[in-house]
């Protein structure tokens, strides 16, 4: 009798909680979709806010940035150059950002690289 109790109960809870975590997974998506869409608008709204004006071509630097690489001091805009958008990004306000590719991190004061984290190593980076 115990032996029928135990089974019935087991059956009982595996088909009560096969049908939750489908919901459950429904709704974790729907979040991240949500996330997705945010963050995505605040990419945009970065991009925006950080397109370049046009300048004479007089008060344009002098130094020849490489496009496969970039290095400690690189700016913000020069690593989206070369590494293309985050996967995603925080930001810290004046504590500064990090942005995500994959696993690696590239961590940004003042709006040049401070350090990296190349745990995939997939960031075109140079140490000099």
């Amino acid at each position: 009798m115990n032996r029928l109790f135990y089974i019935s109960l087991f059956c009982f809870l595996f088909i009560s909680c096969y049908q939750n975590p489908t919901q459950i997974e429904k709704e974790y998506i729907k979040n991240l979709e949500e996330k997705n869409k945010a963050l995505e608008k605040e990419l945009q709204e970065l991009k925006s806010e950080t397109t370049p004006k046009n300048i004479d071509q007089g008060t344009k630097q002098k130094t020849k940035i490489n496009k496969d690489y970039f290095i400690i001091g690189s700016t913000e805009d020069e690593v989206i150059e070369i590494m293309g958008d985050p996967t995603t990004y925080i930001d810290f306000g004046s504590s500064g950002k990090r942005f995500h590719y994959g696993m690696s991190t590239v961590f940004f004061e003042k709006g040049k690289v401070e350090s990296y984290n190349n745990v995939e190593g997939n960031l075109k980076v140079k140490v000099k």
